[in-house]
């Protein structure tokens, strides 16, 4: 059977326009680590940035409240690669 990718929701902390903002997402689990996390729908905000080890880094340049989503991929090979968004 496929493992089960498993991404938790996180709630973000609201940022500052102008001031740098940090915060990482809560971390994937089932599947083969590490994983990679992207954003495959919606938009951050202008000034920010996901990693692909799933912080939220950098400076906003806009005042907003913005919806996204993210997938995280695990490592595994094979069948795999597996997916949770």
């Amino acid at each position: 059977a496929a493992p089960v990718v498993v991404l938790p929701s996180t709630t973000l902390p609201a940022g500052q326009r102008g001031s740098a903002y940090s915060a990482t997402l809560n971390p994937a689990t089932g599947g083969t680590a590490p994983y990679t996390y992207a954003v495959t729908s919606g938009a951050l905000p202008a000034g920010l940035a996901l990693s692909s080890g799933g912080s939220l880094t950098g400076t906003p340049t806009v005042f907003g409240n913005f919806s996204f989503a993210v997938t995280a991929t695990d490592s595994s090979t094979g069948n795999g690669p597996y997916t949770a968004t």
